[in-house]
């Protein structure tokens, strides 16, 4: 589950408000006779579109209040022609008609009612399908009711404003709302709708040459319909006319005189991911009850017939009996091979309990509560069962899974990554219905661009920007952490619609609201770091999450699993990405594991992973340089200005009465590091170091003690190695107490060289403190040598020893330093640092809105004589149009 607030999706059930005063239908359904694949792909395994029975589609609209019934099946009339040979009341036949338009072959779907067989036949007589403009003039001859469906839907690849503006000089007609596409669409093409009048009409006769097939054109008949595929939807999505008191309409062609005449409206649900992941998920049960299931294996009928029921497809079940029986022979038989795959055991042990907990899905297994939909028409929740069972699946086959690697099981391995991956190839649906439904995003966000009208709020330029950012960790103590931690904070301050995506078992910062934690669904130690989880997160979770925000941005923060989830949202929104360079890994893994092929192979990772994103940010100029040495374009490395919360971190805070509680000498001088107690951190030359001070002070009867605030793997060692050498290891520390311990100590050692800037040297600083440094990685770009703390060379012991003597030995020198750091500390105001941060990235969408063609000089052309899509401006308008 998230531990953050999470929006609603849209709801899923029928109209509840009493619709007495309306005659209503769903005026785009579909049928088993809509048998074209839906793709090309789908089509090398010949999976037609739909599997509906004509007679179930009419049910189920009655048995959710639709008072007339349609079916418009894909170029075809034999499924309603199914209905009106066997009698059905009120019911009229309907055909969604696929047209081109001659220019560039773009492809439109029109609804049509009222078609008779003969009018069916003399769209292919005339060659109608291939000219949208012959088309629409034999619809104004035959007099029929249509609509233009789903306008904004790019069917393949050509779709314009151009030719959306033609249509509507075209078609009397449009679907305003669809149930199956996305709000966003349907909010769009209604809006354009709205905003036709006589005048701008004219206009757009004047831009396109070709005159108005329809008297009145700008008076739309607006329609809605589910556009449904798979007896889920039906008359969930309507067109409705209202009547008089008492008065009735039995007849569709009366309802669609009137549609016709501009006295309908659209009512019902829009379309969302989920809803089109349970559409394809219904074809592919069918598809596999059809195809596949009597091959499987008693067990496997008898599992897969029950998991088909979710669809609500009838399969025939083995008995138990014949189950137990095939199990009691294959043990017999094949013993070595009986054992099933991890999947199928974790299935049989969560499945029921989970559907305890989904009451409402548990009922609608039964067959004969399918007349409402079957437990897949439940979309919200029904979503929300997948994602729950994904999770509960991985966690059961978790501890097998790291038994079989700490066994080094190759069999046991084998079946758990072929269970997992099958865990995956379930989510398949939701995975394509998500990349579906954002596939034209920068067309509707250009198309409302190009037709509102300027200062109306509705162009993406004037809301806004929202940026999504995603993290592997936030609640470590470690500079990355508090980076984050800040720029969260501030996004919330001023009102910035920023949202922290983040996957971990630890608590979270506390006061900020945009942060999003997704419990993970395995989680176990990470190697060498006992302390640290390697967390797997809820994949599909997070992008319903972020589909639902529809950030125009998105920044990564880390290379983990989270940051690699932030980089599929970024393709499935079709938005910028970028990030910060927070950590040299390649240089951290050579130092953890010195092994040259690991460093060679993490520098290729960290190739591949930053050369997509639109700007890398580093907070060091010295890393500038270890970028562009991976091969990345210097012109997309940006220095991001440094910065710290100065009211955290600052002198205020001192209270030498802190360290009675730690158990550390109250007058003794204190050298403090702060961060992960860990190898690449160079924390081995830090216990080298602290010998040689704690020797040194000896012998001219100093007093000195270290003090180590944080943990991690090389703790335990570390504490081993200064046993008796006055070292006191805190642990982690938070909030005032952390600052506290800032400004009572007295100096601040930080012998790290994978750092990009380490945000604990600018805290300790701003705190008061001189601070000692290697003059390798960037924190040597915060201090001044000899003024505000010294820069070391890591490899020279002596030097590093010598020095924070020296300091601990003269008390007015740790004054005047500590003095001129807190000073120099002032410019590096956190504000500054995430305006700057804030303006890089409303540049980078801005130039990906220029690319798309979205700018000021572009908003509200249409009507207005001026330029606006190239695609189909040079195409002649052909006479008589």
């Amino acid at each position: 589950m998230m531990q953050r607030r999470d929006a609603a999706e849209p709801a899923d059930a029928g109209p509840r408000k009493d619709w007495g005063g309306y005659v209503r239908i769903d005026t785009h359904c579909h049928s088993w006779a809509s048998s074209k694949p839906l793709n090309k792909a789908v089509g090398l395994i010949d999976c037609p579109e739909c599997y509906s029975p004509p007679e179930q589609v009419y049910d189920q609209a009655m048995a959710r209040g639709m008072d007339l019934v349609t079916i418009t099946d894909h170029d075809t009339i034999k499924g309603a022609l199914e209905l009106v040979n066997r009698g059905f009341e009120h019911f009229i036949v309907g055909e969604e008609v696929s047209v081109q338009f001659p220019e560039d072959r773009c492809l439109l779907h029109v609804l049509v009612w009222g078609i008779s067989p003969e009018q069916h036949e003399q769209i292919d007589k005339y060659a109608l399908r291939r000219d949208v403009y012959q088309f629409a003039r034999w619809l104004g001859e035959q007099n029929l009711p249509h609509a233009c469906a789903h306008p904004l839907y790019v069917q393949n690849g050509r779709l314009t404003r151009w030719h959306v503006e033609r249509a509507a000089l075209l078609f009397k007609g449009f679907e305003i709302r669809n149930g199956a596409h996305s709000d966003a669409q349907n909010r769009a093409i209604e809006r354009f709708v709205d905003r036709l009048s006589p005048g701008l009409v004219h206009r757009l006769v004047a831009e396109h040459g070709i005159e108005p097939v329809w008297a009145r054109v700008w008076e739309k008949a607006r329609t809605g319909g589910s556009d449904d595929h798979g007896l889920l939807n039906i008359g969930r999505t309507w067109t409705g006319v209202p009547i008089a008191h008492a008065e009735r309409i039995e007849d569709p062609r009366e309802f669609f005189r009137r549609v016709m005449r501009g006295d309908s409206m659209a009512g019902g649900v829009g379309g969302h991911s989920a809803l089109l992941a349970h559409q394809l998920a219904t074809v592919g049960a069918h598809y596999y009850a059809d195809r596949l299931h009597e091959q499987r294996s008693p067990s496997g009928r008898y599992l897969g017939s029950r998991l088909l029921r979710f669809a609500g497809v009838r399969a025939p079940s083995p008995s138990k009996a014949r189950v137990a029986a095939y199990k009691a022979t294959k043990r017999l038989w094949r013993p070595r091979k009986a054992r099933s795959l991890p999947i199928v055991r974790a299935l049989r042990n969560q499945i029921s309990p989970l559907l305890d907990k989904y009451p409402e899905l548990g009922g609608r297994m039964d067959p004969s509560m399918w007349l409402d939909g079957a437990p897949l028409s439940d979309h919200e929740r029904m979503a929300d069962f997948a994602m729950d069972l994904t999770a509960a699946l991985s966690r059961a086959m978790g501890p097998g899974m790291v038994r079989s690697f700490r066994k080094h099981d190759p069999a046991r391995i084998s079946e758990h990554v072929i269970s997992y991956a099958l865990v995956h190839l379930a989510q398949l649906p939701y995975l394509v219905s998500l990349f579906h439904q954002n596939k034209d995003r920068n067309l509707v966000e250009r198309f409302e661009h190009e037709t509102s009208e300027r200062g109306s709020g509705i162009s993406v330029l004037e809301r806004p920007m929202r940026v999504s950012l995603f993290t592997d960790t936030i609640s470590d103590i470690n500079g990355v952490c508090r980076f984050i931690q800040n720029v969260a904070e501030r996004a919330h301050r001023s009102g910035r619609d920023l949202q922290v995506i983040t996957s971990s078992r630890l608590e979270m910062p506390p006061d900020l609201p945009n942060v999003y934690n997704f419990d993970p669904v395995f989680a176990t130690r990470m190697p060498r770091y006992d302390n640290l989880d390697l967390c797997l997160p809820p994949m599909m979770r997070i992008l319903r999450h972020v589909d639902k925000h529809q950030p125009d941005v998105i920044h990564i923060s880390t290379p983990g699993p989270v940051g690699c989830i932030g980089f599929l949202a970024a393709k499935m929104l079709r938005v910028p990405v970028l990030g910060v360079y927070h950590t040299d890994f390649p240089a951290y893994i050579d130092r953890l594991f010195d092994d040259s092929g690991l460093t060679r192979l993490s520098e290729s990772f960290m190739r591949g992973f930053y050369r997509p994103f639109t700007a890398i940010f580093t907070r060091s100029e010295d890393y500038v340089r270890s970028l562009s040495k991976l091969g990345l374009d210097g012109s997309r490395i940006v220095s991001l200005m440094p910065g710290f919360d100065v009211e955290q971190f600052n002198t205020g805070f001192a209270d030498r009465s802190i360290w009675k509680e730690h158990g550390v000498r109250a007058e003794s001088v204190k050298v403090l590091y702060v961060g992960r107690v860990s190898v690449e951190k160079n924390m081995p030359r830090m216990v080298d170091v602290w010998k040689r001070v704690h020797e040194l002070c000896g012998k001219r009867g100093l007093d000195a003690e270290l003090i180590v605030v944080g943990d991690g793997p090389y703790r335990p060692e570390m504490e081993r190695q200064l046993k008796g050498l006055d070292a006191h290891f805190l642990g982690f520390r938070h909030g005032v107490e952390l600052s506290t311990i800032y400004a009572s100590s007295d100096m601040f050692a930080f012998l790290s060289t994978t750092d990009t800037l380490g945000q604990v040297v600018m805290e300790s600083q701003g705190s008061g403190l001189p601070v000692l440094v290697t003059d390798r990685g960037g924190p040597k770009e915060v201090v001044e040598d000899g003024v505000t703390g010294f820069v070391l060379d890591p490899d020279d012991v002596n030097t590093w020893a010598e020095r924070v003597v020296g300091l601990v030995a003269d008390e007015r020198a740790r004054r005047r330093m500590g003095a001129a750091a807190a000073e120099s500390m002032q410019q590096y105001s956190l504000l500054n640092s995430f305006e700057h941060f804030w303006e890089v990235h409303t540049r980078a969408w801005h130039e990906h809105l220029e690319g798309l063609g979205v700018t000021r000089e572009t908003a509200g052309v249409t009507g207005n004589g001026r330029p606006g899509d190239d695609v189909g401006h040079a195409a002649a308008a052909v006479p008589g149009r």
